[in-house]
């Protein structure tokens, strides 16, 4: 991509003039002159160093890239074994011991420093093309970033794939879900918005997304999940791809249930099997038309009466084979809760310090329980559990000890979703976090202890002086201990705030209900007072490592 010009005054000729007085150009031996005559003379490209390494001092070049990591990292054995191998090569190729030797010195100040020049370019100019790329085709730009993460996805912890997928939120790009009449097998840009690709969902795999959209291709769209069945070979596209197509959505363009086509999918795939042998038997029916290459099984076995999963079961199966909740999010309902009363998200706690108490809040999966070897003194608790914390951002594995277990442990259940107070646990030189939980806190529970105060929003465009008569009379009628804040928002932009000396309030819902139904949703949010999350006095978390258990 880039061929540097001359680089007369860079540090690496700097070098090479006052500490030698010459410049390797100025070394006559034919396989320099090679290497070096693309870059007026100067050694630039590690590879160029490789080359000279085996051109000229007789050096695998496997061994050359050793001695090249070797010189960086000051391994001096092992430096001075290739400098002894180099210079019996180079007298060997016509160099004289000295030059060989002070050939060598220039290697090992390139291998030092010198690369770093030619890199930072190289680095430079590919920063500004994808900058340039993702500012003027964010699209085409973000469809490319995932096609390049599909292969190796990784489906039970969040990967590559799936905060290239956030990132694309946070653009405002829309990522459309699978469909076996749109999809492709890689991640494409349609109509301004990228359609989701075929071999990212697991089970699906490259060979059966080609075949999937190459039939629909050629001989139009899928109408029902026995017609697709029917059209494909079955040892190319199995049940297992199909039953994870149905738990992605891809079959939700024929207007049929998720829950109908999985619970028809033995039966389609027996009707499949069978067009297949007719098929390559050259067998039709009496009446059949030569012109319809399409059954009509879809018309004569139709779906069952059956109801559609429930939102929870539905999310689950699409993470189970997407990795990720791609039509809505568990704690998409919780998210104003979680996101008053928590101190930090799970991507953030990657740059919090060590023993730092925080307070996260999501929903728990991958639970396991054990017994402790060694109870700790005093204590007949053995039991602990070990879970992995889910929040919308990403996953924290979590571990609740003998003594917290015993008075929070009923609480752990698959997909609750709870508070968890803690302090980060991370191994030092390890960049793993995980975390020691004190406290498990249902989030009902959340508004009751740390909730300070309520405040509400009054715009001047969508409300009027009437509006402010009625909230007074809400807000009076539920008098308690809670703090009570006005923010107007005027026509000219400014916002004027208020708390109350005279008005405290009564947490409870039916108050925020009249709020919500007088100046609509999102008018009204709660204050968090302050977080305790350090463990109790007297008490400290058990060190343990992860690891051992």
């Amino acid at each position: 991509l880039y061929r540097p010009g001359p680089l007369e005054g860079g540090m690496v000729d700097d070098y090479v003039q006052i500490k030698h007085g010459r410049k390797p150009a100025e070394y006559k031996h034919p396989v320099m002159k090679e290497v070096l005559e693309e870059t007026n003379g100067i050694m630039v490209y590690q590879e160029q160093v490789m080359r000279i390494l085996n051109r000229l001092g007789g050096i695998e070049l496997s061994n050359a890239y050793t001695c090249i990591k070797a010189i960086s990292k000051k391994k001096l054995e092992l430096i001075a074994k290739y400098r002894e191998q180099f210079v019996a090569g180079s007298v060997a190729q016509g160099l004289s011991q000295p030059e060989a030797t002070e050939l060598f010195g220039l290697i090992e100040f390139f291998a030092g420093y010198g690369f770093n020049k030619s890199h930072s370019t190289a680095y430079a100019l590919i920063a500004y093309m994808t900058a340039y790329l993702k500012a003027h085709f964010p699209v085409e730009f973000m469809a490319a970033l995932l096609c390049g993460d599909m292969d190796g996805r990784n489906f039970k912890k969040k990967d590559s794939l799936v905060e290239h997928l956030e990132d694309c939120r946070r653009m405002q790009i829309e990522v459309v879900p699978p469909d076996v009449n749109g999809s492709q097998p890689d991640f494409t840009v349609s109509e301004g918005r990228i359609r989701f690709g075929l071999a990212a969902i697991k089970g699906c795999g490259w060979p059966a997304a080609r075949a999937i959209a190459a039939e629909a291709r050629q001989h139009g769209p899928y109408s029902s999940i026995y017609d697709f069945c029917e059209r494909l070979d079955p040892s190319v596209v199995n049940k297992a791809s199909i039953e994870s197509l149905i738990k992605a959505g891809a079959f939700d363009s024929s207007g049929a249930r998720r829950a109908q086509c999985l619970a028809v999918l033995e039966k389609a795939m027996q009707s499949g099997a069978a067009a297949l042998a007719d098929r390559r038997s050259g067998q039709k029916g009496l009446f059949a038309d030569e012109d319809d290459a399409k059954s009509p099984a879809a018309a004569a076995l139709g779906l069952p009466d059956i109801p559609e999963w429930n939102e929870k079961e539905r999310l689950t199966q699409e993470k189970e084979v997407l990795g990720f909740y791609l039509t809505s999010h568990p704690l998409a309902e919780h998210f104003d809760t979680l996101q008053t009363y928590c101190t930090h998200t799970s991507t953030q706690l990657g740059e919090v310090p060590h023993k730092t108490g925080v307070m996260l809040g999501g929903m728990l999966a991958s639970i396991k329980f054990s017994h402790t070897k060694n109870p700790r003194p005093g204590s007949t608790h053995t039991k602990y559990a070990m879970f992995d914390l889910e929040d919308m951002e990403g996953i924290m594995r979590c571990i609740l000890w003998p003594e917290d277990f015993a008075q929070f442990g009923h609480l752990v259940q698959p997909d609750a979703i709870l508070a968890v107070r803690g302090s980060v646990d991370r191994r030092p030189g390890s960049e793993e976090t995980n975390l020691v939980v004190n406290e498990l806190i249902p989030l009902a529970a959340l508004q009751e202890r740390y909730t300070k105060g309520i405040r509400v929003r009054v715009s001047e465009e969508h409300h009027s002086l009437k509006t402010l008569d009625q909230l007074y009379e809400i807000v009076r009628g539920y008098p308690g201990d809670c703090q009570f804040e006005l923010v107007v928002c005027l026509n000219d932009g400014s916002r004027l705030s208020f708390t109350s000396g005279g008005v405290k309030v009564q947490l409870n819902a039916e108050m925020r209900q009249r709020i919500d139904d007088l100046l609509g949703p999102g008018n009204l949010r709660l204050l968090s007072g302050p977080v305790n999350v350090n463990p109790p006095n007297g008490r400290q978390s058990r060190k343990r490592e992860f690891a051992k258990n």
